[in-house]
């Protein structure tokens, strides 16, 4: 969490509710427990949003713990795993499919 967020943070907390400002944007990652978005550095004014997203194009099963694994030979298994898996991991319910 970044400095001035964490002050800024608890004046949106209402009851058990956090409350967007009017023309601001709560963002969240694609990989929710793991990404840097809002609840990391905080609201998106309206006008730094120049698009939307138009699809899926693709998403493939991962362990939690994946992300710690960062080793070389770490990173060599993940692609030897994501070659052999693809077809059986692939999330074929979301890939290529419309953002609505």
């Amino acid at each position: 969490m970044t400095a001035e967020w964490a002050v800024d943070l608890p004046t949106h907390i209402q009851g058990n509710d956090m409350v967007v400002p009017p023309g601001m944007y709560f963002m969240m990652g694609d990989n929710r427990h793991n990404s840097l978005d809002s609840r990391y550095w905080g609201f998106v004014p309206r006008a730094n949003i120049v698009g939307r997203p138009l699809f899926n194009y693709w998403s493939f099963e991962t362990s939690d713990d994946q992300m710690y694994k960062t080793s070389i030979g770490d990173r060599i298994a993940w692609m030897g795993h994501v070659a052999l898996h693809f077809f059986t991991d692939t999330r074929w319910k979301r890939t290529l499919h419309m953002v609505n």
